[in-house]
């Protein structure tokens, strides 16, 4: 008996085990959450650009604004079409009561109308409309460049940081380690065991800390890369890179370089500009409906059936009346050289004109209250250019004055590591043959901790603030920034 309840028990437990081998959640949760995928900046800037919702929108409106462009363009094509028409009329007497209307028929009717003025200025707004919206795809390019460089190095610096931080914690334990195990040899007194636990307890805190920085940086970059929280990661081999450069000579002639190129090229100085055309082309428009007349054509060709009213006969006298006597019955006059007969006829017929609004010139028309409001916009657009004019260049010099000291923090800080690091050792060496305490020796630690922790922000800096100066000059590459300096080069 006892031996079947264990070959029960056994078996229950093969079941339970092949059960739960194949249970899909289980499987699941060994594989673990995916692993993001870790990516350069270039691709990290396209994904960007290629799941923004306003940099999407912004191309689809260059295109409208490009066939606005084609719409402008088609007032000089003439309107080709067919038609078919009733006239019906009366009249006691004259001409026209001779006929109660017409029925036509055009088989090709054209109409082209055109004021010069009005086309001339319709066109240019729209070009300068279409120029407006390729800065805006510009601009937007630029600013998610900016964003995505931004957080793309943020999140690498709270990476980084938490590598640091763990690298403290496993020297401060192990630190701690050590002077317990002098401290139960009698080699060092209490107090520097105290001091060794309050270090490595107080390092605890501050990765807790980096490693909530990171997870807020990493959701920050993949918002906007415009992707799911955790799917894309960044590649952390860029800080081995030596090729931190600055713009050499003179930083005001450097600075006043930059800001000239940035007033020609930044896309919200050229927007404005050709808001101010766009406002100018519109008031010159408006002004074309008295300074130009409306130059008209219309041509067309078909068959007309006239509808002719018999002449009316005096029943009595059986004549017909008219204005100078009367005719007999035996003699009926014939119409059809006046207003043709009921047949169907091929008719053509050709208009020319130029007509010339001249209502436009009162203040109260409609066409004249627009001219004057798009003055008015004119003036505006000045004003706004002078505004951002002075808004770029002060954060052009300050971006210019970013790069330039993280230029010179990441040469600094990269000597201090060196000098930091052979002071650990150093420092590690006289603790155990009993030269320095471990104050010192904890010294030296934070020393190192310091300057890398400087060194990791000061790259950080540099393409922060490169990024953010090609968005000031308004390029997508750093050849302008660093003209001068290939310049010197060749000399």
């Amino acid at each position: 008996m006892e031996t079947t309840r264990k070959v029960a028990c056994a078996l229950a437990l093969v079941v339970s085990m092949c059960v739960l081998g194949h249970d899909p959640s289980i499987e699941a949760a060994q594989e673990g959450p995916a692993v993001p995928k870790k990516i350069t900046v270039d691709e990290a800037v396209a994904i960007a650009l290629k799941r923004n919702h306003d940099y999407v929108i912004a191309v689809q409106r260059r295109a409208i604004a490009k066939e606005k462009i084609n719409s402008v363009w088609s007032q000089l094509m003439p309107v080709i079409e067919s038609e078919a028409s009733l006239t019906r009329q009366r009249a006691e007497n004259g001409q026209m009561s001779l006929s109660d209307g017409q029925n036509d028929i055009r088989f090709v009717q054209l109409r082209f109308g055109i004021n010069p003025g009005v086309f001339y200025n319709s066109l240019k707004a729209s070009r300068d409309s279409y120029k407006a919206a390729c800065q805006e795809v510009r601009r937007l390019r630029s600013e998610i460049t900016y964003n995505v460089i931004k957080s793309y190095f943020s999140l690498l610096v709270a990476e980084e940081m938490i590598k640091l931080r763990r690298d403290s914690l496993v020297y401060l334990r192990e630190n701690e380690k050590d002077v317990r195990n002098m401290y139960r040899t009698g080699s060092v007194p209490r107090f520097e065991l105290l001091q060794a636990r309050v270090k490595h307890k107080s390092q605890e805190p501050l990765l807790h800390e980096a490693e909530n920085d990171y997870r807020v940086a990493m959701d920050l970059f993949n918002y906007h890369l415009g992707a799911a929280p955790g799917e894309y990661a960044v590649q952390s081999g860029i800080l081995d890179d030596d090729s931190f450069r600055a713009p050499q000579g003179p930083m005001d002639d450097t600075i006043r370089r930059l800001i000239d190129i940035a007033m020609r090229n930044r896309p919200e100085i050229v927007q404005l500009s050709l808001k101010r055309d766009i406002a100018r082309s519109a008031k010159n428009m408006y002004s074309s409906y008295y300074l130009w007349p409306t130059f008209t054509l219309v041509g067309g060709y078909g068959r007309t059936q006239f509808l002719v009213n018999e002449p009316a006969v005096d029943p009595i006298t059986m004549q017909i009346p008219t204005p100078f006597g009367t005719f007999g019955n035996s003699y009926t006059p014939d119409y059809s050289p006046i207003i043709g007969n009921r047949n169907w006829q091929e008719t053509w017929s050709v208009r020319v004109a130029a007509t010339y609004r001249w209502s436009s010139l009162l203040p109260s028309d409609q066409t004249s209250a627009a001219e004057r409001e798009e003055r008015i916009k004119v003036k505006e657009a000045e004003e706004e250019i002078v505004r951002i004019k002075r808004m770029i260049a002060l954060s052009l010099r300050a971006s210019y004055s970013r790069l330039h000291t993280a230029v010179m923090t990441i040469a600094s800080q990269k000597e201090n590591m060196a000098s930091a690091a052979e002071g650990l050792r150093i420092a590690k060496e006289s603790y155990r043959a009993g030269i320095i305490k471990n104050a010192e020796l904890l010294s030296s630690e934070v020393a190192l901790t310091n300057a890398r922790t400087g060194y990791i922000n000061a790259v950080h800096n540099y393409y922060t603030a490169l990024a953010e100066l090609r968005r000031e000059v308004g390029s997508d590459s750093d050849a302008v920034i660093f003209a001068a300096a290939k310049q010197e080069a060749a000399k």
